[in-house]
């Protein structure tokens, strides 16, 4: 136990028996709202609360008692499980029992009011303290009741309830207890900039020290969006073994699938659904709805990994512990065959409120396997014959000094593109070292590289072909400043940013006749005349994952589009290469642990092909004007002019 623990609330509680007060404080959360609060009738279970109805929540309670060691408890839930309740019992604790500051955080305003004016006050009249609610300073001025919609004052302290973007209601004065519902409901940041708004809400509690209580929970959404994951993950990962009532063996339930030898199951009579039952994992018995109460009253919370923060318990339960009387696994398995009917969000649903687990949206992508099979005869380094002119993209990688896995660096690719918008890769290039000075480290390599003449290329019939155009990720604004001062140093390379769509603004034209308001890249200028060309990069990312799936031709040439890869790149380029999956909406996702550096480069290396030959298309149109061509011919100069001259100049067929 923490010693602040010790020092402050054991001495609090032996001062209140020192005056020998009517009702001492209540160790346990749990032990005070047993028999005290009484749910109204239009409850699933109205009358006093039982801890046998929830048995589960009794440790989730009694983590957030002044006494208990645990700081921060987060909780992964599914819906009707009765999680809402506990949280409010904990609230009513700290305001009832054990008085402390707290602040309630719900993910929306909406949520916010229909929480504070529907569960709160219901929730203060069935615990029996009513009268204790008001003003503790006196203001005939103001005529304060201490009773508001958002904020109820107390002997002891004050309840105070905020939206999760409610900037001015996170930032005020200390708070001791910390309830935050729903966090999955909430962009991540404030809309007044001040950051992450779990970051600062919490810091509200920095004065407790050990002595504060952080209790986060919500059924979660995405993968790569779900904070509570993230919660979860970082805590101990606790789940509710419970023992078949044959067998007796303890294990978590999990609904499972067709193939699951154990799992929800379910009887169909005549196509119709008519029973669901649980098959024990270990005997494969039977287990029947109404075995729920007596399987959750002797189940327990085991940890299934260890972690460094001894402090933060994590939970994850899903809607198959619900409580005899409330979602039964037959209601279940009949919400799961009306989801399989919709496999995107009827599952999405299913996924987040049902299994109280994060939706992970699988997409397409091309068969690395097949990718791998464009590899060609020619080595890194060497410009193959087809190459018309190079362009580059280089990803900047803060990682860690620390872990060798993921250094800081620069990851570039060197790209050639041929008519037909046929591409050569021909070099993947890393440089290793700090990134956050341009002028040393990784920067100072590739300075150096580039100083040495390497961005120049010598091509088919030895015609010298240098890097017409380079593009550096400026990220996401944490190195921007150091791109744009790498790239104010260097001839032809420019920052970039990348942008999942690009629409046009007033007086732009759209870059497709089918789709005015779409635009490929567009240049701004940034940081004292600097050019800085944003990137549509769903855009590109689909041009590229259609070229990686063109097939190679028995002879050249190769199709339009197709792809050709260095012989000596290893399997490491590819899987980064086809490491996003493309949804169904037209957006593309990178789950967690696949690196992506190779995909990124590609998409910068592609966009400048294109402005490359926009601006030759423009020079060529001015060039045009100037020898007194007429209006119909200019008009009809485009990329294929571009492309057709490039070939004559090095003797190839278009």
């Amino acid at each position: 136990m923490h010693p602040e623990i010790i020092d402050s609330d054991y001495t609090f509680l032996q001062d209140l028996n020192d005056k020998k007060p009517i009702n001492p404080p209540m160790d346990k959360i749990s032990e005070y709202i047993e028999g005290k609060r009484i749910l109204p009738p239009n409850t699933p279970f109205p009358g006093f609360w039982r801890n046998s109805r929830t048995p589960y929540a009794v440790e989730i309670m009694d983590n957030m008692a002044p006494f208990s060691p645990i700081i921060e408890t987060s909780f992964m839930k599914a819906a009707q499980l009765g999680l809402t309740a506990t949280a409010e019992n904990i609230i009513a604790y700290w305001m009832d029992e054990y008085p402390a500051e707290i602040l309630y955080i719900s993910s929306t305003e909406s949520l916010l009011i229909k929480w504070a004016t529907k569960r709160l006050q219901p929730l203060i009249d069935s615990c029996g303290f009513k009268e204790k609610i008001f003003a503790q300073t006196e203001n005939a001025k103001t005529r304060r009741s201490g009773d508001r919609i958002f904020c109820k004052e107390y002997i002891g302290g004050t309840l105070d309830m905020a939206s999760a973007q409610s900037a001015a209601g996170l930032r005020s004065d200390s708070k001791r207890i910390l309830v935050r519902d729903e966090v999955d409901g909430a962009p991540a940041q404030l809309r007044t900039g001040e950051g992450n708004w779990l970051d600062v809400s919490a810091a509200r509690t920095n004065a407790w020290g050990a002595r504060k209580k952080i209790m986060n929970f919500s059924t979660p959404t995405t993968a790569d969006l779900s904070v509570i994951l993230k919660l979860y993950e970082s805590g101990d990962q606790r789940k509710y073994f419970v023992p078949c009532p044959i067998c007796g063996k303890f294990q978590v339930l999990e609904f499972g699938n067709e193939q699951s030898e154990y799992g929800v199951k379910a009887d169909f009579k005549a196509g119709k659904l008519k029973d669901a039952y649980y098959v024990c994992e270990y005997c494969h018995e039977a287990i029947f709805n109404y075995n729920k109460t007596e399987m959750l009253n002797k189940g327990e919370w085991r940890p299934t990994t260890e972690t460094e923060r001894d402090y933060h318990r994590s939970y994850h339960l899903s809607s198959l512990y619900s409580p005899v009387g409330m979602l039964s696994w037959l209601e279940l398995y009949d919400v799961y065959l009306k989801a399989l009917k919709d496999p995107v969000d009827g599952m999405r649903s299913f996924t987040n409120l049902y299994l109280g687990l994060p939706f992970i949206e699988t997409g397409t992508r091309p068969d690395i396997s097949k990718v791998i099979e464009l590899r060609s005869g020619y080595s890194a380094g060497t410009v193959p014959k087809g190459v018309l002119y190079i362009t580059g993209g280089v990803d900047v990688q803060r990682g860690s000094l620390s872990d060798p896995k993921n250094p800081p660096r620069l990851e570039m690719e060197i790209v050639g593109i041929g008519s037909k918008y046929k591409t050569w890769s021909i070099m993947y290039k890393r440089f290793e070292g700090p990134v956050d000075d341009a002028g040393d480290g990784a920067w100072a390599d590739l300075q150096k590289w580039i100083e040495e003449g390497n961005l120049n290329f010598i091509g088919y019939n030895k015609v010298n072909i240098p890097c017409s155009l380079m593009f550096i990720d400026s990220g996401d604004g944490n190195l921007t400043d150091v791109v744009y001062s790498f790239a104010s140093l260097a001839e032809n390379i420019f920052p970039s940013k990348g942008f999942s769509k690009i629409k046009t603004k007033k007086g732009e034209k759209g870059d497709i006749p089918t789709n005015q308001d779409f635009k490929r890249y567009r240049a701004i200028k940034v940081n004292q005349g600097m050019v800085l060309y944003e990137i549509a990069t769903n855009y590109y990312k689909k041009q590229i994952y259609r070229n990686l799936r063109v097939p190679r031709a028995p002879i050249d040439p190769q199709r339009a589009g197709f792809c050709e890869f260095p012989v000596d790149y290893g399997e490491k380029f590819f899987k980064m290469m086809t490491a996003e999956e493309l949804r169904s909406d037209g957006s593309f996702h990178c789950p967690r642990g696949r690196r992506n550096e190779a995909l990124d480069c590609r998409v910068m290396a592609r966009c400048a092909g294109d402005i490359y030959l926009d601006a030759k298309v423009m020079d060529f149109k001015a060039a045009a004007k100037a020898k007194g061509g007429d209006q119909a011919y200019v008009s009809q100069i485009n990329h294929r002019s571009v492309i057709e001259l490039l070939c004559k100049k090095q003797g190839l067929t278009f």
